[in-house]
């Protein structure tokens, strides 16, 4: 229904009419993420200060202590990314087995957002950039899974007028690390026996042509 009648100016009327539309379609949808947005900060901000403990942490990031790695309100969202790699050479009928498929670290992007002043803000990047640059491991925990030795490899964040200046958006990437135990044996080796400087047997000159002879005989009598 249009909001100005359409009469000898029906052009403006036109235009009047599709400024007001996108003006109320953009406040509502202004009004629906800020009301979002401030039912996932209550909730964040319940669970913060729940002094008798009774409403856990089910969407979190842990660091290698099971402590909560760093600041932050609510999870906007989660993807999970695991693969498996096949070979690609062609395998004889009935032979594809265990070792043709290789599995390949599990991949986690998610998108967290902080709200608070300028001093927690700066606080919220400084802990993503040392957590990008360092060796630490994360455990990334939500209601359904804990994903363990989650190594933060990248991290961006945005702001905007629209969703307000007081709020980062981050958006995290993690790798998972597969850590392995060395196993060693100790195996002994037998030495090698040294027998030393053998010295030769002299042989005489005469013992020597009569060996020779004995064996020229017996060779010619075919023995």
């Amino acid at each position: 229904m249009a909001l100005f009648p359409e009469g000898t100016n029906g052009a403006v009327s036109d235009l009047a009419n599709k400024g007001i539309k996108k003006a109320v379609n953009y406040g509502s949808a202004y009004l629906n993420s800020k009301l979002n947005f401030g039912l996932n900060y209550a909730k964040s901000f319940i669970r913060q200060y729940d002094i008798l403990g009774i409403l856990p942490e089910q969407w979190t990031i842990l660091d290698e202590s099971q402590e909560k790695a760093f600041g932050f309100d609510t999870f906007q969202s989660l993807n999970y990314k695991q693969e498996n790699k096949v070979t690609q050479n062609p395998v004889e009928q009935g032979s594809f087995v265990d070792y043709n498929v290789v599995e390949t670290p599990a991949e986690i992007a998610c998108v967290i957002s902080k709200h608070g002043f300028a001093p927690d803000l700066s606080a919220f990047v400084d802990a993503l950039e040392q957590y990008v640059k360092s060796t630490d491991l994360l455990t990334v925990e939500t209601p359904e899974k804990e994903y363990a030795n989650m190594k933060m490899t990248k991290f961006s964040y945005n702001r905007s007028a629209e969703n307000g200046t007081d709020v980062i958006y981050a958006e995290c990437a993690f790798t998972e690390i597969r850590e392995v135990t060395s196993q060693y044996t100790n195996v002994r080796l037998a030495g090698k026996k040294s027998r030393g400087l053998q010295q030769g047997k002299e042989v005489s000159a005469l013992e020597g042509l009569y060996k020779g002879g004995k064996n020229v005989v017996k060779s010619a009598l075919g023995f």
